[in-house]
Formats: structure tokens, sequence, C-alpha cells
């Protein structure tokens, strides 16, 4: 029996558009996951880089499906690829907690929820892992998408701050967490950097990274 809002609404592929499932066999093609490594440096430390899809037209295409169309099919892709990654972070460097990197307040508001927030709690929750959010903007930063890689690490650099009802807790001799951060998308390494940056300096521990999709860096 078929489902009235099916035939109102027929699911198409968020990569093509193509009548039927919510990515087809074609696109399926660019959007499977493997692992892909990277490594970002901070002060002389190494921290690595796991991500699961390599950046292509059909990634970006899922990745503004899931922010600007809210389309679940597409977050659920986004999920599976930071699970993937995480899965196999936590394997060769321990479980952490995680913590995503902080949206812009413009974009919250654009978009009436915090996107990157609720993608870094389901993944949580399928790995059993705990998640905190307290990453903040110290200031305002403008959107990366048009700018090169040294005007990407100028507009961040010490652009992140943490909560402080988040270091109170450990303030007291307690040992803090291990973290993973979460991001959907790295491309130049700078919006990871600075998350590292502001967790280091808080005297946080921090394993390394997880995205989604990795793109070719900027020059």
């Amino acid at each position: 029996m078929f489902n009235l809002t099916e035939i109102i609404f027929p699911s198409r592929c968020i990569g093509c558009s193509r009548l039927g499932i919510s990515i087809c066999s074609e696109c399926r093609k660019q959007w499977h996951p493997h692992i892909y490594q990277r490594t970002l440096n901070w002060r002389g430390e190494n921290f690595p880089v796991f991500s699961a899809i390599q950046y292509s037209p059909i990634a970006s295409r899922v990745l503004l499906s899931a922010k600007e169309s809210q389309i679940r099919a597409a977050e659920q892709l986004i999920v599976n690829g930071i699970v993937h990654a995480l899965k196999i972070f936590m394997n060769r460097h321990g479980p952490a907690d995680l913590i995503p990197i902080p949206s812009r307040k413009s974009a919250n508001r654009k978009r009436g929820r915090n996107f990157l927030q609720e993608i870094t709690s389901q993944a949580a929750v399928e790995v059993g892992l705990p998640s905190h959010y307290p990453l903040k903007h110290s200031r305002k930063v403008r959107d990366q998408s048009q700018l090169n890689i040294v005007d990407r690490s100028e507009n961040l650099s010490g652009a992140f701050a943490i909560d402080p009802e988040f270091t109170a807790q450990f303030s007291a001799g307690n040992t803090g967490p291990k973290i993973i951060v979460i991001d959907d998308l790295i491309t130049t390494g700078a919006t990871l950097s600075e998350a590292i940056r502001a967790l280091r300096t808080a005297g946080f521990t921090v394993l390394g990274a997880v995205t989604s999709c990795t793109a070719k860096p900027l020059r």
C-alpha cells in the first residue's frame, strides 16, 4: 500500500535528483566511506584527522541538503560518515569525548538550529561516547567558503573560546576528558586547528579530529 506522502513528495536522489531512493547507486560511488588521513600541527604537536568521504560535487550536494534544506536522509549520510571515521579513529587512538566545531550564530538563526551540534549528538549516541558543546565564538568571523588558505587562517585566528562553566568542572584538580573534535568537512584545516588551539590552551588533551568529508586543501 502506497504512503500518501510518498506519492505527493516522491523520494529523489540527493546527488542527482533522480526519482527512486535517497541516493542512487551511481551517486553512492562518490559517497562510499573509506578512510582519509591528514595531520594538523600545533606548537610541535601532531593531531591526526580521520575523514570518511572524499569531497566531490555529490558530497557538496549532500552537505548542502543537510545544512540548508534539512533533508533527513542527507543528515544521516553525514552521521554515517562521521561514525565510520570515528570507529577507525578509536581503534587506533582510543575513545574520547566528542566536541563539535561551533557554528556561527547567524548560521544557526538562518537554519533555526545548531546543525553540527545535532549531528555530533547523534554520532555520539551511535558510537557510545559522551559529547559536549563548550566551544564558542569569541568574536565575529566571516564565512570561510570564499576565502583562500591565508585568509581562512587569519579569519579564525583566536576566534574560539571555551565556555567557562565547562573548564570550571576541572579546575579543582579533576582531570578533564580526552577530546576528539568533530566537523562535517575539512578543507585547509584552519577551523580544526583553531579548535585544537582553544582546547589545548585551556589544558585539555586533544587526541585529534574526525570529519565526514575531506577536500583538497586550497592554495
